[in-house]
């Protein structure tokens, strides 16, 4: 609903304003001959295009290039608005490189200029522009004094014409909004913004193609909106949170909360969004956690996908990588904070993801990792790397591994690399058996087929490996085929009442699609579906899941004392990792530090395993202070 205070604008009162600034009426601003509602009209698409007009409007605000404005928005005058709910009063105008005159909110503004639907090659829709030829087009006609704005809620009805109708107006929200979603926001000043603190992926809760699962798909986009910053270029110092903005140490996180947001409804790249009038507040709703705690006696074992983690050729060159840093400078970024994260992670066990496949020698990347972990470190908390006697795990350029301590746990056999499933398209799995306070404890690291590229040609059981549109995306029955034929394997081992398995990594599914599903019904508990609520590991395209999971068979879930996540990346906005692309000298020296914070675009996960039962020790403590009670008893009579 519009709010629209009653106080007129005549042409008398331009008039005078005009005369007593001592300024020359031009016929931008007494010859207007059409309103701004005619030229936006009904649909999606001005009835207008083509035409040249003459419009007067109020500026709401101005949008900005390097150099300064490059456009401004204007709203017709509330006495010359119309009745109609579906046609905006609002219009933004281009003017590119034209010397314009200084203007402010609140500014009347006569414009003459071209109608024009302004879209990028790939865009469905369009934004309805006005863009004068000529300087002389944009005259100040006075000054009226900022509009109140419309008011606008979320969730939005799911209708394109809802923002159409207010596209170029001025909207305010008198609810709290949470930042869902910060990929974009480092590069191009864009957060996504929803009425929740965080939203689902629909098959992180409810079973794909499900009921549930489709009415949360269709509500989730109806519940977010996108915040600009703006301005036109790429990569300007990112603005929230205040005062300052964006930094290393002052981060805008998904789940912090936007409160007073007021800014222009806008459609550019392919997308409605808000252009801000002015800076909202702030509140760190969702602050970072110190690294989980663990007590004293159990055993961690931990997972963690490091991003891409290629050291080049190991001597300080070979540098852009295959799939990591760009350059050796960022590689060493890169490195600070993975070890950073990985040292107060505190794992006595680690699984990881993302590896450069490069081997074991003295030049490869897990070898570099673990020399840069153990440098200046007691010998208790140093590492080494499990090495299953092959040259390399696997053909693909990513790999699995598993570092351990040895002063706290011992490998028992060799390690093993698995095939599961279609060997084409499955990364190998990695596992390792260690013996740990009287018991064993096997550990399989994996890394399942992701839902990014296509396995449409595959055929799974005679089914094509196609994405159904179920929620579950590209090769899901590749996924399943790997998870049971791990379930397959661990069957076959035959294992006793002390020793227990422990499957862990990035499975590239979330808690509620088929191959979670197959490890559950191979016998494997979900251990953050167990000891968390509400868990997540990744966030996409705004919304939250985890596709990280820790399973475990009848014998180890009897020791697991707590399983869960480090929030230290997902909801971290991507400006503040390692690499120097996208970022001026400042920014890299700004958004940097070499901690734990966006080291990776995964959280890791941990398990802590109480392999000594407390209760029977304390048992054994309480029977021991009794007999010392007892003898003493026997001294004093």
């Amino acid at each position: 609903m519009r709010t629209i205070p009653v106080s007129p604008l005549s042409r008398a009162a331009v008039a005078a304003s005009l005369a007593l600034a001592g300024l020359q009426a031009h016929a931008a601003c007494t010859l207007a001959d059409t309103r701004i509602h005619q030229v936006q009209g009904s649909g999606p698409q001005s009835p207008m295009q083509g035409r040249t007009v003459t419009v007067q409007g109020v500026v709401s605000s101005l949008l900005y290039g390097k150099d300064g404005p490059v456009g401004f928005f204007i709203e017709e005058a509330p006495q010359n608005r119309d009745a109609d709910p579906s046609t905006s009063e609002g219009v933004y105008v281009y003017t590119g490189k034209l010397a314009l005159p200084a203007l402010k909110a609140g500014d009347v503004v006569g414009v003459k200029g071209k109608v024009l639907e302004f879209k990028r090659n790939g865009d469905a829709a369009s934004e309805t522009q006005l863009q004068p030829s000529a300087a002389a087009d944009v005259q100040t006609c006075g000054y009226r004094g900022e509009l109140a704005p419309a008011t606008l809620r979320l969730p939005l009805s799911g209708d394109a014409a809802q923002l159409e109708s207010l596209a170029g107006m001025a909207v305010k929200f008198e609810q709290p909004l949470f930042v869902i979603d910060s990929y974009n926001y480092g590069r191009y000043g864009e957060l996504t913004l929803s009425s929740q603190p965080r939203q689902w992926v629909p098959t992180q809760l409810y079973r794909p193609g499900s009921a549930e699962a489709q009415a949360l798909r269709a509500a989730n986009p109806r519940d977010r909106l996108l915040l600009d910053d703006g301005r036109t270029w790429q990569n300007a110092d990112a603005w929230l949170p205040g005062p300052g903005g964006l930094s290393a140490a002052n981060t805008l996180r998904v789940g912090d909360r936007l409160d007073g947001l007021v800014g222009v409804v806008s459609f550019s790249n392919g997308a409605y969004r808000v252009q801000p009038l002015s800076q909202p507040q702030v509140a760190a709703a969702n602050p970072r956690a110190a690294a989980p705690a663990r007590k004293a006696g159990h055993l961690r074992v931990a997972s963690f996908n490091v991003l891409n983690f290629f050291n080049g050729d190991g001597k300080g060159g070979g540098f852009p990588t295959e799939r990591g840093a760009k350059t050796r400078d960022d590689f060493l970024r890169q490195k600070a904070k993975i070890v950073g994260a990985i040292r107060q992670l505190d794992a006595d066990v680690l699984g990881l993801m993302e590896l450069e496949n490069d081997g074991f020698g003295p030049q490869s990347a897990v070898k570099e990792l673990v020399d840069a972990l153990n440098a200046g470190v007691d010998a208790d908390k140093q590492y080494r790397f499990v090495d299953p006697g092959l040259p390399k795990i696997g053909t693909d350029a990513i790999t699995t591994g598993m570092l351990y301590r040895p002063s706290r746990v011992k490998p028992d056999g060799a390690a093993q690399a698995l095939a599961i499933g279609d060997p084409a398209r499955n990364r190998l799995s990695l596992a390792q058996t260690f013996a740990v306070d009287g018991k064993k404890l096997t550990l399989v690291v994996n890394h399942l087929k992701s839902k990014g590229s296509s396995c449409a040609q595959d055929k799974i059981d005679g089914v094509p490996d196609v994405d159904t549109g179920d929620g579950q995306g590209n090769c899901n029955l590749t996924r399943v085929q790997a998870a049971r034929d791990l379930v397959r394997w661990a069957k076959q081992r035959g294992a006793s009442a002390k020793e227990g398995l422990l499957v862990i990594g990035d499975m590239n599914a979330y808690a509620k699609e088929d191959p979670i599903g197959a490890f559950e019904e191979g016998g494997l508990s979900n251990l953050l579906a167990r000891f968390r609520k509400h868990a997540y590991s990744y966030v996409y395209q705004g919304e939250s899941g985890n596709l990280d999971h820790a399973l475990a068979d009848a014998a180890l879930a009897k020791w697991v004392a707590d399983a869960g996540e480090w929030h230290i990346n997902a909801d971290e906005p991507t400006a503040l990792e390692y690499g120097s692309e996208f970022k001026s000298a400042s920014q890299r020296e700004n958004y940097y530090a070499p901690d734990a914070y966006r080291s990776s675009d995964h959280d890791p996960l941990y398990v802590d395993l109480q392999l000594v039962p407390i209760a029977g020790a304390d048992e054994v403590a309480l029977g021991m202070l009794g007999l010392a009670g007892f003898l003493a008893w026997r001294r004093r009579r």
